[in-house]
This record gives C-alpha cells, structure tokens and sequence, in this order.
C-alpha cells in the first residue's frame, strides 16, 4: 500500500520543487500538498481537523513563515509567533492522528552565533544563543526540534527527521526585494541594474555561506522516505544537516559576480558597507548526510543560478516580486 503524504508549505521554495520533483521520478505514494489558503497552521483547531482529514502516514513539514535577514531584524517577535504556532500545532496534530513519520526542515541560521565549532554539526544546536539578527525565528525553530524530540520520547513508534539545510535557493523563490533571501533579491537586483547600470548591494560582500540547491533538498527529502519504507531507519529521531561540501563555500562577493557574469551585467556594484552582513559565516558538514546517503551528490552552484536566472526571466511575471 502506498503512504499517504502531507506536505505543509506545499507551495512555497521547497514544497514547489518537491511536487516538481515527485511528478519527475514518479515517487509511490500519495503526496497532499497544504497550501496557506487551505488552512492556518497557525490556528490549533484548524491544523488538527486538516491532519485528520487526511490521516498521514508521514508529514514533511515545510511550512514556516520566512524572510531575509533585514526583514527578520525589523520583525523578530512576528517571527518567533507566528512560527511557534506553527511548529507546535503540526507536531501535536502528529500527535493525534497517529503519524509515523515527520520531517521537519530546519535551517543553519538557528545555530549559535558563538560557542560553535566549524564545521558545524547537529549536535551543536542548542550550544548557546543564536545571532540576533534572526533570534526570533531561530528560537521557534529550535521549539519545533525540542516538541519533536519530546514526542519521540511520549510515543516510540515515531520516526522524526530534522533535516538542516544551508541556505536554499531555486525557482520558485520570493523574489521580492524587501523581504528575499539573497540569491532572489541579488538576481532580481541585478535584472534591474541592467537597466540602470549600476547594482547597489547591502554588506561587504565579505560574509561566507554554503547555498543549496532546492531540487537537492526535494531529493533527500524523499530518500529518506525511501528509507523509512524499507525499514532501513535503525533510529526514531535523525538530525541531519543537508550541505554540499565545506569547499563548496563562497563569500558573497564571488556569489554577486557570478550571478552578474550568468546574467550578462557588466555595470559597477556599489556595497553599501552601512548594512551589516549578518553573520559572517556558519560552515556545516557534509558528513551527516554521507552517514545515510553516501552516494548524494550536490547541484554546483553554477549551474544552480544557472537554472534559476533561466527561470525567473522566463517567469518574472509570475513571481513573487
């Protein structure tokens, strides 16, 4: 028989890969993706009668209210409210309908900003506060892991995954330049510095990241479906940080000047060194990932903004900007 899957956030960043990606390999099972018209997760009563409905065996929870670090600085309590009534109402609705399986998307900007050691490792998490500039989302994730571990603990038959991704990219993004994450508002800035010759970007450029291709993610998502089908999951609670290689890292300067050479700018770049950076790097391993799937390989980064540059100038009308 086929799982029943339910997808929170199905139609964000990863939820829109993921369905791409499940039609591509033509996945089995019976996936359900849970648009924010179809329910407030954010309403306890709401939450449980849509989980009932459907009655999972596994959920993958990709639903989270998100932004980008200047828009997470100006609305930090938004955040942590919003989020945390989120996470906790989807893990007890879990609860309640009995689900076997959850998957929960965490994401590196929850660790420590100091008492760290790099690269980083999942067991890190809880090390100490996180950066400021995203405390308030950083500590509602950091709730999702703890209900989920507690769980674990209340109802052994569960299996949860908490997947840490570097910082995601990819087509269906939020390109809006207020509220983006940097690679959209970098290729959406540069679109338009096109036209006026000249891109203004906030920071040094000096900062260090890790970026992860969406489809990448979709694809670890559903190998460790996979792997819970077959019965090859020997633990009930796996925390995961999902990175390409440390040597994968780049600073955000070599990330602006490879999305200007892909998209043809040639104008100057101007850094506004008035904005912060944010922190200025959080490199995470590889190896947790290897341990389960040791054969994953990794989108490169050129060809990631290479597909999605592609996309949002065949789209751009359509997308969130």
């Amino acid at each position: 028989m086929s799982l029943k899957i339910l997808v929170t956030g199905g139609y964000g960043l990863v939820g829109k890969s993921l369905q791409k990606v499940v039609k591509a390999c033509d996945f089995d099972g019976n996936f359900y993706f849970l648009s924010r018209a179809d329910c407030d997760l954010r309403n306890s009563e709401q939450t449980t009668n849509w989980f009932k409905q459907y009655n999972p065996d596994v959920v993958v929870h990709l639903a989270s209210r998100v932004g980008g670090v200047y828009d997470n600085m100006n609305g930090n309590y938004e955040y942590l409210v919003d989020n945390a009534r989120i996470n906790i109402n989807v893990v007890d609705s879990c609860k309640v309908v009995g689900v076997k399986m959850l998957i929960n998307i965490l994401s590196t900007c929850i660790f420590p900003d100091k008492n760290v050691s790099y690269p980083l490792t999942s067991n890190q998490l809880h090390n100490g506060l996180p950066h400021n500039s995203n405390i308030g989302y950083a500590y509602s994730k950091r709730l999702l892991h703890l209900a989920s571990h507690l769980l674990t603990l209340e109802q052994q038959d569960k299996f949860v995954v908490n997947l840490t991704p570097t910082n995601l990219y990819g087509d269906y993004d939020n390109y809006n330049l207020q509220s983006s994450h940097v690679i959209p508002g970098l290729i959406h800035k540069t679109a338009i510095a096109k036209t006026t010759g000249e891109l203004q970007v906030y920071g040094t450029g000096k900062a260090m990241r890790q970026f992860l291709y969406v489809d990448d993610l979709s694809n670890v998502i559903l190998n460790f479906i996979d792997l819970y089908k077959s019965g090859s999951l020997n633990e009930i609670e796996i925390s995961c940080i999902v990175s390409p290689p440390e040597s994968s890292e780049i600073s955000i300067k070599s990330l602006i000047e490879e999305i200007c050479h892909i998209s043809n700018f040639t104008g100057k770049i101007h850094y506004d060194t008035s904005y912060s950076d944010g922190q200025y790097k959080k490199t995470a391993s590889s190896n947790e990932l290897s341990k389960y799937l040791p054969y994953f390989t990794f989108t490169s980064i050129s060809t990631g903004l290479k597909n999605t540059i592609k996309f949002f100038n065949e789209n751009r009308e359509q997308l969130r900007l």
